[in-house]
């Protein structure tokens, strides 16, 4: 009796504990339901929030869009690791699109606002990483593939999934910046030829960041234009960060032009493509097409690079992109020249002149390195090579004036010598003190004659150079010879137009 009573006492609690379970389940299964109502909840207040939010978009009630899409963003940021790929990219979406919209003729809120659509367009080229919550049952996103192998590492989460995010947006971004590259590039043209040559440079910038987004491949002469627009404008700093990246991109500007007449304007147009010029010949709307091949802009580009670089007296910068473009274009001795100018301003002479013996054997028939090579020679007081040098740029070209100045400017050195002679002799002079006198006299005259013989030489090579004309006059005026002294004294006042 006692056994059966135990037994019935073990019964009870087992009923009463298979009650409390029963309870703790369905108590499980109502807040797992609400749990569920809410998220279902939460997905269409951010679903419809931006459905308002598109809605005003597409009516150009920009404020409406986004104050719609602040709401859904605000419900986004609350949830998520629950929210779909495809809501994020829409509410980014909306906000960048209204930014482009209400950019109108600022470049900075353009670029902005084209920046912004440039994240939608990577953040749907992405990857989705996934799992499954095992406790809440759901699937939750994580920003990384090694985000994901951390969750799932941890026990917590069990069916990973990687999958491409649907490009929802990309399409529309790429139309829509098709639409404001167009019109940006026309403003940048417009802007250029108004001479608002810094508004142009910031357009063509903007207009190829819009390019990236939705053509192949942008188009790198749109910077090409902006350092040129800046270089109007004297922004010489910002001119140089264009054309040191177009340096770097390896930019040529080589490039095949289709041109014909267009038979309505009777203007001669460009075409985008061969195919294009020759359906409009076809169609007899075009007539006389030509094609041709742009020659390299990259010399150019170099070496408009350099001359800032030198004008803001960077000399290590200068001598660095100096010989860069040597070596990418060995023909062209501006190059060679910029970097010794380089040697010269900063009293580098020896320097200088070994570079200049290095263009002596690249470009052997040059006057310019010749002349250089005299100049250097006499400032390092080396007559002889001087005068050698001198004589072979003459060689090269007989119309260099400045190579018969110095080569009778050198002559007339020696005249200070003398006059120095001279002075220490006293106002009132003896019968010898006469004739040391008229010995030194005689031997500035001589110094004349040969100075003039120099000089001639350059006259009837270059008649036009005042220079040489002056101070043959002065020569001749020194040597008392009045009817040449005359002669070029008039020649002067021809020349200076008196």
């Amino acid at each position: 009796m006692h056994c059966e009573k135990n037994l019935n006492t073990v019964k009870k609690h087992l009923k009463s504990f298979e009650q409390l379970i029963k309870k703790e389940n369905k108590m499980k299964r109502y807040l797992f339901a609400a749990a569920l109502a809410c998220t279902f909840g939460v997905s269409y207040a951010q679903k419809a929030e931006l459905a308002e939010a598109q809605k005003a978009l597409d009516k150009k009630d920009y404020a409406s869009a986004l104050s719609y899409v602040g709401k859904a963003d605000a419900i986004i940021k609350q949830n998520e690791s629950s929210v779909p790929a495809e809501q994020k990219a829409q509410a980014m979406y909306i906000k960048g699109i209204v930014a482009l919209a209400q950019a109108g003729d600022n470049t900075e809120a353009a670029a902005d606002a084209i920046k912004q659509l440039a994240e939608v367009v990577k953040f749907e080229s992405a990857k989705d990483y996934s799992a499954r919550n095992n406790e809440t049952k759901k699937n939750e996103t994580f920003a990384s593939q090694a985000d994901l192998d951390k969750a799932m590492i941890s026990g917590k989460y069990s069916k990973p999934k990687v999958a491409d995010r649907v490009a929802t947006y990309t399409p529309a971004i790429k139309q829509a910046l098709n639409t404001a590259g167009a019109d940006l590039y026309q403003k940048a043209v417009d802007a250029f030829n108004a001479k608002k040559y810094e508004d142009a440079a910031k357009l063509f910038d903007v207009t190829y960041l819009a390019q990236e987004q939705y053509a192949p491949k942008a188009d790198t002469a749109l910077y090409n234009n902006a350092a040129i627009s800046m270089l109007q404008a004297h922004k010489y700093d910002e001119a140089a960060e264009y054309y040191k990246k177009l340096i770097d991109m390896g930019y040529t500007g080589i490039e095949t032009v289709y041109e014909a007449t267009d038979v309505l304007s009777g203007k001669r147009q460009i075409y985008p493509s061969k195919k294009d010029l020759d359906t409009q010949v076809k169609l007899k709307l075009a007539t006389d097409p030509t094609t041709r091949v742009e020659p390299s802009k990259e010399p150019e580009i170099y070496l408009t690079f350099i001359q800032i670089l030198f004008q803001q007296e960077k000399w290590d910068d200068v001598v660095e992109y100096a010989r860069k473009a040597r070596a990418k274009f060995p023909q062209d001795k501006n190059y060679l020249m910029i970097e010794g100018q380089v040697y010269y301003d900063n009293k580098q002479f020896d320097k200088y002149l070994e570079l200049l013996k290095e263009g002596e054997k690249l470009y052997p028939e040059d006057a310019d390195i010749q002349y250089n090579m005299g100049y250097i020679y006499g400032e390092l007081k080396d007559k002889d090579n001087a005068k050698l040098h001198y004589e072979k740029a003459l060689e090269k070209d007989p119309k260099y004036a400045n190579a018969y100045i110095n080569l009778a400017s050198m002559v007339l050195d020696k005249e200070q010598q003398i006059n120095e002679e001279i002075d220490k002799l006293p106002f009132s002079l003896n019968a010898a003190q006469k004739k040391q006198y008229d010995q030194l006299r005689a031997q500035k005259d001589e110094i004349y004659k040969e100075a003039v013989k120099v000089l001639e030489r350059g006259y009837q090579n270059v008649p036009d150079n005042t220079v040489i004309v002056q101070t043959l006059r002065n020569l001749y005026n020194n040597l008392g010879d009045e009817a040449n002294a005359k002669k070029f004294s008039d020649l002067t006042k021809s020349l200076l137009g008196e």
